[in-house]
């Protein structure tokens, strides 16, 4: 295998990193998601561990370790927590197959294990294992497993499993589905029905205490012993399993295949599951077109650097996540730990807007827009939570679920990040320039903008004596500064939004106010210019970090408490300099640099979105060194253990931006009329390569130290910015801007 391609879990097996590998070895049709857990399960980790989780700092928060933790995610398929709102539930495993060699079952941590080798192909999306085991009766077995989320049949999950023993031996495989699993320590099972089907067929219906219901259904082959094996079945408490004993020979290899199939109340149009199951097509075809799908996908979106091996691999398993995490449903968006755990619950955050949607947006708009979308949907849902407020308008949830309906249980993030609003306005705005579509706006999403404008009007405040409007108790990207006043981030923003608004006002009068008070909310600035955070910033006590945070291994916010949190001047995330990465052309290099200096010390970093945008801005301003240390420890951040309650998907979408937007210095349409890039590659990259999506044309761009070439794959002429030169790119042609880099 390419090593570029596949992500390998090390030797041997440690039952101490199985979360974090579960997490990153998650698969997904977009339908349907499950955690990378191993097949025969280990027998001391019980998966029914039941807790009562509590609203808290969801950063500093702790799970209870366990070894390991299955997870199987439907988008859309929600359980009702008695203190956390809606989550989506975890639905019971389909992943359980369980060989037997002379009454012994397989175990890594009990048996004999000679070798493990488990690995991701990132360019198939299959995730393999190779297990050589010796028994207790003395026998040497090869095991072999191969599954996917079938990208071409987003209901089906298949897997195969190849047993080889080097002597006689009584073979056993045992197949189930297992229901008896929690969601962050909760039961959401309402009921839980099994059934036999058929012979080598077997059903779970599985309903949730919000009357979503779930049916599950698992077809398990033998290849062409079937007819002669008899399946016995067996169903017990909330498992169900089916169970053939076969004689093997000395050499002899035996094929097994199980299949799952997923369908929810939340599908928009009934499946058959009969039907899904019912396919006169063999394992290596389903594979096969589902290894089309997935090449396609890489042909749109992969990101090439020659010269860095590391980098390389993990970018494609953050493009990997992305593209798998899509639902490829304008009703749902993708959740901050990409349906590869519930910590998050399965909702949906700012993190659409600013860390996902550029990703999509400029390598596959179509599901750019369903993002988008997904807003608009939700409008309804926006307008019940302004009224909850009691305001007008629509105010968007800062955790949203698919209804677009408020389930944040901490009243400070709830009460109090609006930005989330105009956030939503900006991606809506984002999507219209990117696909060359300004008509979105003020059709589609005219209803948003005007709803969301109203409720600016309402929100924003006039102190007496002030002569402008202020927006004040808001807590700004930065979650460590809350309830303050004028925050940078969030005037912009908004201002932002109640300009895109006035062009769907329905009349004159409403325009007018909108873009007034657009204009008149502050950006405050300290006499030297320094961009101010918000009012109070300067305000906020020192903190002796040296003192209290001396474990840097862990987050300081799991070591100090949130009321010290909240009365120190610590940032937990890139708030000014996040706002300066979005609008680059209304700040100088020396307002960045002097941001940057200010800021940086007073930075945990305890968010996962805060490296990105630090290695976007410190590649503005040429600090190469620092620019690169953030881009690892972005890059790393789910490699390192980070992974273990899913997948840190807003980080890996600012990956992405790292490379195209950062390295690759490619200006948003946000940014730029034109195609616009200015790249500043790392001395250790001989090249970076990557297609775009340009205002519905697509290019392919290539650069290295010396030149910098774009090729138009559209049918109509191309216009390029490269490096300061200005070229017309005829369709199907190619242009090479010969120009020293940036570095």
């Amino acid at each position: 295998m390419d090593e570029r391609w596949v992500l390998i879990e090390p030797e041997p097996f440690d039952s101490a990193a199985l979360r974090g590998w579960e997490g990153l070895f998650t698969q997904g049709s977009g339908y349907l998601h499950t955690r990378g857990s191993l097949e025969e399960h280990l027998s001391d980790a019980p998966q029914n561990v039941t807790y009562l989780r509590r609203p808290t700092n969801v950063t500093a928060e702790q799970f209870p370790q366990m070894k390991s933790k299955w997870g199987t995610f439907v988008p859309g398929i929600y359980g009702n927590h008695p203190l956390m709102g809606k989550e989506m539930a975890n639905l019971p495993s389909f992943l359980g197959i369980a060989p037997c060699i002379d009454g012994e079952y397989l175990d890594l941590e009990t048996c004999v294990i000679i070798s493990h080798r488990r690995a991701l192909d990132l360019r198939t999306a299959v995730l393999s294992r190779a297990v050589r085991w010796h028994t207790r009766s003395g026998k040497t077995v090869d095991v072999a497993f191969e599954r996917f989320a079938s990208a071409a049949r987003p209901h089906l999950f298949i897997q195969r499993m190849t047993v080889t023993c080097d002597a006689v031996a009584q073979i056993a495989i045992r197949a189930g589905i297992d229901s008896d699993v929690r969601t962050s320590g909760y039961d959401h099972a309402a009921r839980v029905g099994f059934e036999r089907v058929a012979g080598d067929q077997m059903r779970c219906d599985f309903a949730l205490d919000t009357g979503d219901q779930v049916q599950i259904a698992a077809w398990v082959s033998l290849g062409t012993s079937a007819d002669e094996t008899a399946w016995h079945y067996s169903d017990e408490g909330r498992a169900a399993a089916l169970t053939a004993a076969i004689p093997g020979s000395a050499g002899q290899t035996i094929y097994f295949e199980k299949r799952s199939a997923v369908t929810s109340s939340f599908d928009r149009q009934p499946s058959d599951l009969d039907v899904l199951l019912s396919l006169n097509t063999g394992f290596d075809a389903l594979l096969a077109e589902h290894e089309a799908v997935w090449r396609r996908r890489w042909k749109g979106t992969d990101v090439i650097i020659d010269g860095d091996v590391e980098s390389q691999r993990t970018l494609r398993l953050a493009l990997y996540h992305l593209m798998r995490a899509h639902p490829g449903d304008s009703r749902l968006a993708i959740d901050p730990k990409a349906y590869a755990g519930d910590a998050y619950r399965g909702l949906y955050f700012w993190d659409t807007e600013m860390y996902l949607l550029p990703f999509f947006l400029y390598t596959d708009p179509e599901r750019g827009r369903m993002l988008t979308d997904f807003r608009i949907g939700a409008l309804d849902g926006a307008r019940k939570n302004a009224a909850a407020f009691g305001h007008s308008g629509a105010r968007y949830p800062w955790e949203s679920d698919a209804a677009g309906t408020e389930q944040c249980p901490n009243w400070q993030y709830r009460d109090h990040e609006v930005h989330v609003t105009a956030d939503v306005v900006y991606g809506l705005a984002h999507t219209a320039r990117a696909s060359h579509d300004p008509g979105y706006l003020t059709r589609d999403a005219a209803e948003v903008l005007r709803r969301t404008a109203h409720y600016w009007l309402e929100r924003i405040d006039r102190r007496p004596g002030d002569t402008y409007p202020s927006l004040l108790g808001v807590m700004g990207p930065d979650e460590y500064a809350p309830i303050t006043s004028n925050n940078a981030y969030t005037n912009r923003l908004v201002a932002f939004a109640l300009d895109q608004a006035s062009a769907a006002a329905e009349d004159d009068v409403t325009r007018g106010q909108w873009i007034a008070t657009a204009r008149a909310l502050p950006i405050v600035r300290r006499a030297d210019g320094l961009v101010m955070q918000c009012e109070e910033f300067e305000q906020f006590a020192e903190v002796d970090f040296a003192a209290l945070w001396r474990d840097r291994s862990r987050g300081f916010a799991s070591q100090v408490s949130q009321e010290r949190l909240y009365r120190s001047r610590c940032l937990k995330q890139a708030d000014v300099l996040l706002l300066m990465m979005l609008f680059p052309d209304e700040f100088s290099d020396a307002e960045v640099r002097q941001a940057w200096d200010y800021y940086l010390p007073y930075t945990t970093h305890d968010s996962s979105l805060s490296p990105g945008v630090h290695a976007v801005v410190g590649l503005r301003l040429g600090l190469m060194d620092q620019a690169w240390a953030f881009w690892q420890r972005s890059l790393k951040l789910d490699l390192d253990g980070g992974a273990e309650e899913g997948i840190h998907i807003a980080a890996q979408g600012m990956n992405w931006q790292i490379a195209v937007l950062g390295f690759g210095g490619l200006k948003t349409a946000m940014q730029a009329d034109i195609l616009t890039l200015t790249p500043r590659l790392p001395d250790r990259w001989a090249r970076l390569a990557f297609p775009v999506s340009w205002k519905g044309q697509r290019a392919y761009v290539e650069a290295t130290h010396s030149a910098v070439t774009v090729e138009n794959h559209s049918d109509q002429p191309l216009e390029a910015q490269i490096n300061g030169i200005r070229r017309r790119i005829p369709a199907g042609e190619r242009v090479i801007f010969e120009h020293e880099l940036q570095s």
